[in-house]
């Protein structure tokens, strides 16, 4: 059904050149593209006529000024639309390119014209306003069968749609994208400090950034450094101070970004300790993130093989876990208790 109704705003957008929603305002696009391209000609056919008429070339500025006039009205996108953009050297390159070419059209049109009369032997009986007047008819006429306002929205439109395809394709919304891009660069200053670098410190440049990034943007990017081990121990260090800080256990919520953590410090004594001790007085202070972390079975098997200190801290862990999800058994399988 989403498909179908892209292509039926498709068919608008490009059939009538505007997006419609009533089926009765159809117009066939190649009506419409026959219809430009006869406007279109009457612009060039002026300077035709003018080379064709015997008029010197001296008209050719005032057909310059026509054709230049043609796109500003049918093309402002081309054109620069503030004074700071007047001031900026690559639109005035790009103007006087556009000038140019503008110029030698019209030369070329005129050369035509005044070979064409060069063969007949005759000039025709008309007046230099004639030719003029033609080209600029075609200004008002193409105007009428194409808004370039409109033309810019389905530009907009048709760069939307193709991004939210490739999103459907790839999985990730184009806004969070780009929203974890950002993130990323923002926390490339963080993950370049010493390793020497004290807990604080990390915690003061992750609350600089919660002002700017959303907080399971930063998870993602921390966890998908830590997988790929670039993460390091600041890193690494910075993962778990923003997984067990209170002020994100909403925003965390459902991630599961602690479970995700455990299996990726199980070399580390130190970071093990660090884990176990905050999840603990995270949990203690909010039962709801209980959700979140890993299961006992997981935090027993990690105990058996850490330190003391950070074994008592992750039985404590596992026993609190246990006791708050009485819908899971004591082994963390899930199945439902006696």
């Amino acid at each position: 059904m989403a498909r179908f109704d892209l292509c039926e705003r498709l068919y608008y957008v490009l059939g009538s050149g505007h997006l419609d929603t009533n089926c009765d305002t159809r117009i066939p696009v190649h009506n419409r593209l026959r219809l430009m391209m006869g406007a279109t000609a009457l612009l060039y056919l002026g300077p035709l006529l003018a080379g064709l008429g015997g008029f010197g070339w001296q008209t050719v500025p005032a057909f310059v000024a026509i054709f230049l006039l043609w796109t500003l009205i049918l093309r402002p996108s081309t054109w620069p639309k503030t004074r700071a953009d007047w001031q900026n050297p690559a639109a005035l390159t790009r103007l006087l390119t556009q000038s140019t070419m503008q110029v030698l059209l019209v030369s070329i049109c005129f050369g035509i014209g005044r070979g064409l009369g060069g063969v007949m032997a005759t000039l025709p009986p008309f007046p230099v306003l004639l030719p003029i007047a033609i080209s600029f008819l075609a200004i008002p006429l193409c105007r009428l069968m194409w808004d370039p306002n409109k033309a810019e929205a389905t530009d907009r439109f048709l760069d939307t749609a193709i991004a939210e395809i490739s999103a459907t394709a790839t999985g990730v919304p184009p806004q969070r994208s780009d929203a974890r891009a950002l993130t990323a660069q923002l926390l490339a200053p963080l993950q370049a400090l010493p390793d020497a670098t004290d807990d604080a410190e990390i915690a003061r440049h992750l609350r600089a950034m919660a002002a700017h990034v959303d907080p399971s943007d930063v998870a993602h990017v921390l966890l998908s450094s830590a997988q790929s081990g670039t993460a390091g121990s600041i890193g690494m260090r910075a993962l778990i101070l923003h997984a067990t800080d209170l002020r994100h256990s909403v925003p965390l919520a459902g991630l599961g970004v602690q479970a995700r953590i455990l299996p990726l410090i199980a070399a580390d004594p130190d970071m093990i300790l660090m884990f176990a001790l905050r999840s603990l007085a995270q949990l203690r202070d909010d039962a709801a993130v209980w959700p979140d972390c890993a299961t006992p079975t997981a935090l027993r098997a990690r105990a058996a093989t850490a330190g003391p200190d950070a074994a008592a801290a992750l039985l404590a862990l596992a026993d609190l876990t246990a006791s708050l999800s009485p819908q899971k058994d004591a082994d963390g399988s899930g199945q439902p208790g006696a």
